[in-house]
């Protein structure tokens, strides 16, 4: 898909504005050494709230613990950890959910935040952990890590793509030459070892076409779990999604545009453990700037599939800011909400989709400490003032957000 792989040569190469109450967004224009001190340069600054030891006590809401929904309770947490659940506490700050409902800390599984402003629009709209799915550069990745009362940044390497193909030309025209590109499969393993360098949590390949052949895909895949990572696979075409499949990658981005996968695909991707995050609201949004080449039926039959054959279904956005009219935009955190709703339409109960975007998410990447509201996990939470489970709608109506135990200390997202 030209247009899908277009999304991240112009996620370089074009400013980056706000969706939610700030406007203090960076200039990319590729400067990455500028962004990354500005991201940086922000956590000196003072907090409006600060982490606290103090007891915080949200009582009278009903707890979506990432599975079901629990009567109304009280949640206490302290520092950036839940303590206890079902034991009032009169120790410290008193919080009143007036029945509301407390749901985990949303996790968008696809995002492409570059500063600050991408943080804080993530986590205004309730999004407390986020995959940057693409690294250009380690400097700038890293800069986004570690902000405290933002979103949490699980970072993906550079994109393996190969000599000639679209995210190839991405990487060239970032890197000025193709001296990071796979150029075959004889250099593929000392791919992963380079690009494994810096720390980043996941590897990401590109299966398209032309781009990187069967085995090289393979022997990508092999190396990376060596080396103890997941990998994500971009596949946004059926002959892609089948490449991703079989070269056994974790997780696989995107959702056909052309053709669903066939039931046995899906069934394969289940024998093997694989996951799937369709992007719905991209694609979505690529289908209605496209009507006549795009068929984003075959996005949503494809998700169907998916869930009839057992295929764990996590959410993610793809969220970008690009500009300049040439992919469609995806605003940062309201995004996940459009996506929850995208895949109820597409045949996931509304618990089903909450678990795609709270606690299969956080399962299916390994991220043990959040996705569940219980003792022990870490303090990511929002609250809303209706229930989604009987109307996936109502997670628009946050009334508050607590990012690793931190209250979010600036607007909540407008809807």
């Amino acid at each position: 898909m030209f247009i899908l792989s277009l999304l991240y040569a112009f996620f370089l190469l074009f400013s980056l504005g706000a969706s939610c109450p700030f406007h203090e967004g960076v200039n990319m224009a590729a400067d990455f050494t500028f962004v990354a001190t500005e991201n940086n340069n922000f956590r000196s600054m003072p907090r409006d709230a600060p982490p606290t030891d103090d007891e915080i006590a949200i009582n009278n809401v009903r707890v979506f613990d990432g599975d079901k929904l629990l009567p109304a309770t009280t949640v206490v947490i302290r520092g950036n950890t839940i303590i206890s659940i079902g034991h009032s506490s009169k120790t410290g700050k008193q919080v009143e959910g007036n029945g509301g409902v407390l749901l985990p800390g949303l996790i968008d599984a696809h995002a492409h935040p570059s500063n600050i402003t991408d943080l804080q629009n993530l986590s205004c709209y309730g999004v407390t952990t986020t995959m940057l799915m693409a690294c250009f550069q380690p400097q700038l990745c890293q800069s986004l890590k570690n902000h405290t009362g933002l979103v949490d940044i699980v970072a993906g390497s550079l994109p393996a793509a190969g000599p000639g193909s679209v995210h190839g030309s991405i990487i060239v025209a970032v890197d000025g030459n193709g001296d990071r590109l796979v150029s075959n499969v004889s250099t593929a393993a000392q791919w992963v070892d380079e690009a494994v360098a810096w720390g980043p949590d996941f590897i990401k390949l590109i299966a398209e076409s032309p781009g990187l052949d069967q085995k090289t895909l393979d022997v990508l895949t092999e190396q990376s779990h060596q080396h103890g990572k997941q990998v994500a696979c971009h596949a946004s075409a059926l002959d892609a999604y089948n490449q991703a499949a079989t070269a056994r990658v974790d997780h696989i981005q995107h959702a056909p545009l052309d053709q669903p996968i066939s039931t046995e695909l899906a069934g394969y991707m289940r024998s093997r453990g694989q996951v799937a995050t369709p992007t719905l609201a991209i694609l979505r949004a690529i289908s209605d700037a496209s009507p006549t080449t795009r068929n984003y039926t075959a996005a949503e039959e494809t998700v169907r599939r998916l869930k009839a054959a057992g295929v764990p279904i996590v959410a993610g956005t793809d969220a970008n800011l690009i500009g300049g009219g040439f992919v469609p935009t995806v605003a940062f955190g309201v995004s996940l909400h459009d996506e929850l709703r995208l895949l109820v339409n597409a045949g996931l109960s509304p618990v089903e989709a909450l678990r795609a975007a709270t606690s299969v998410a956080a399962k299916q990447w390994g991220l043990d400490d959040r996705g569940v509201i219980a003792p022990g996990k870490r303090a990511d939470l929002v609250l809303l003032s209706e229930n989604p489970l009987e109307d996936i709608h109502a997670t628009t109506t946050i009334q508050k957000v607590w990012l690793a135990g931190v209250e979010f200390s600036g607007a909540i997202g407008s809807f």
